[in-house]
């Protein structure tokens, strides 16, 4: 079943606020209330769908899910934007929820210490990335981490990005064998590449732009991430890629 298809499940809006897309006041203060920590109680966002709305922010968290966790499940976001920051933070608990072309300053940065299941994030050139990355040493207890570890035990999708074509998107700390990609602008890099046997021979550069996702997944402590292709027209494009096909056609790239 699609994320489309569950908006018939949704709860109805009566009256004049009926029509998909506006928001009451209770919606407002719903969505809100997910922002920043909490210890008093669970919050929860379900069954919502907001299209064309310009938020002051759309950050979701940091909960606590020992007593404050944030829970949000079968929404929508459709064109949707907002001006300020664009995140989901430590301690959220998000399932069936699409992201669809939503733009913001920078790119949707999303904490690896969460249970993702099932979040899909689309959009053209012009829609916000997606920057997933593991918490700093020290920015989160490791209850939390062990929480986070033991719920995406059991999930088989955490994130589809294949419908997203934003450049520079990266989703670092959440194992690519629980993504799915577009291999035609996702690749996965390991860093296992620099310890193969033939990279040295492949005369990569010390300042290649295929070393940076590989010091970035160093810098994050993990083995593997998803990081985006080089788009026509950036800066060294033709190199960049030379490059990258060296890496394939030495069997390390494997889309």
């Amino acid at each position: 079943m699609t994320l489309l298809s569950h908006a018939n499940r949704y709860p109805k809006i009566s009256g004049k606020n009926r029509r998909i897309g506006v928001l009451v006041v209770d919606d407002i203060e719903r969505l809100y209330n997910l922002a920043g920590p909490s210890q008093n109680s669970r919050r929860s966002l379900i069954g919502r769908t907001y299209s064309r709305k310009k938020f002051n922010r759309l950050l979701f968290g940091p909960g606590d899910p020992f007593c404050g966790g944030v829970d949000v499940r079968d929404c929508e976001f459709v064109s949707c934007s907002t001006d300020t920051r664009f995140a989901v933070s430590h301690g959220v608990h998000m399932q069936s929820v699409l992201f669809d072309e939503v733009r913001a300053p920078d790119a949707m940065i999303v904490s690896s210490a969460t249970v993702l299941q099932n979040v899909v994030v689309r959009g053209g050139r012009k829609a916000a990335g997606l920057w997933c990355n593991p918490p700093l040493d020290g920015d989160v207890s490791e209850a939390l981490l062990e929480w986070s570890r033991g719920g995406m035990a059991g999930v088989g999708l955490a994130i589809d990005l294949s419908g997203l074509a934003a450049p520079d998107s990266e989703v670092v700390g959440i194992p690519l064998s629980k993504l799915k990609w577009n291999p035609e602008i996702h690749i996965p890099v390991s860093t296992s590449w620099e310890t193969s046997d033939c990279w040295g021979e492949l005369d990569i550069p010390q300042k290649s732009f295929w070393r940076i996702p590989i010091s970035r997944l160093r810098d994050c402590n993990c083995s593997e991430g998803l990081f985006t292709i080089p788009f026509p027209g950036d800066r060294g494009y033709e190199v960049k890629m030379e490059e990258l096909a060296r890496i394939e056609s030495a069997g390390l790239l494997k889309r």
